[in-house]
């Protein structure tokens, strides 16, 4: 994890101000906020600007409100990639807290706020979200889901199961649209075969769930990655990318040393949300 090494530019305050509250953002604190990834601060007040003096001990809070949404790979084992990301969000000058109706105290850093729920798909996230989101206002939303829609049992393709996760991110904009949403691919799973769908088959028949997982999350990327053209706060996290079924205990879970790599992957989102704020 990057952490910040700077000590003789000054620092500002980095806040992210609840949306009726958020003053004018000009040209020149956007050039500020692009700093953060060289490991500086950035700010929505002019005030906080002019305080700031060589030295002076930063005090941020631009990375409050994160809510880690998904299922047990969210859940993570012994907080999963929720450790590290915290870690190094905290090693980028950056005040980071979790939020989410559940807590899980096994969690190794202070933040054990989070919604990873076991078991779920994205319809059961769908169902449910508006209330945790309500709850707890988030300011940013790390979503990686689609497992259980991938591993067991299934009567769509990899793109039915992609238009249904497009439809979950529409929810989620809906409720926060303020918000930055972090979408991930999610994890490789183990070859084995699943009553499933063949991708565009038009009927259903035994499936290999690794190909399901690597078709599902090539609609995902496609689709956030087409809504970040637009203009649209999400972005694309490749969490698949950095791993293996050799990072698997079980053919779908990753270990806990795998956590690290999915918290860096998120770690460079975070990084590139701020920059763009």
């Amino acid at each position: 994890m990057a952490a910040s090494t700077s000590t003789v530019m000054p620092t500002v305050m980095l806040t992210v101000m609840p949306t009726v509250m958020r003053p004018r953002f000009t040209p020149w604190r956007a050039l500020l906020c692009s700093a953060l990834l060289a490991g500086f601060a950035c700010s929505n007040s002019s005030s906080d600007a002019r305080a700031a003096s060589p030295g002076a001990a930063a005090q941020l809070s631009g990375c409050n409100g994160i809510m880690p949404l998904g299922d047990s790979i969210t859940l993570g084992v012994n907080g999963g990639y929720r450790n590290d990301l915290h870690t190094g969000l905290q090693q980028n000058n950056c005040g980071v807290s979790y939020v989410g109706t559940l807590s899980d105290p096994n969690t190794r850093v202070a933040g054990k706020q989070h919604e990873g729920h076991v078991g779920l798909t994205i319809g059961d996230i769908a169902g449910r979200v508006d209330a945790w989101l309500a709850a707890t206002q988030p300011n940013f939303i790390l979503l990686m889901i689609g497992t259980n829609d991938t591993a067991w049992f299934t009567n769509e393709d990899g793109a039915e199961i992609g238009a249904r996760h497009s439809a979950l991110i529409d929810k989620l904009r809906a409720a926060r649209p303020e918000a930055w949403i972090l979408v991930a691919s999610i994890p490789p799973q183990a070859a084995r075969l699943i009553h499933g769908k063949g991708d565009g088959a038009p009927e259903n028949k035994l499936t290999d769930r690794a190909a399901l997982t690597q078709q599902f999350n090539a609609a995902v990327r496609h689709n956030v990655e087409a809504r970040a053209a637009a203009g649209q706060r999400v972005r694309f996290v490749d969490v698949n990318q950095a791993l293996t079924t050799a990072d698997l205990f079980d053919g779908i879970h990753p270990t806990e040393g795998a956590h690290a790599r999915i918290a860096q992957k998120f770690l460079e989102g975070m990084r590139g949300t701020l920059a763009a704020k």
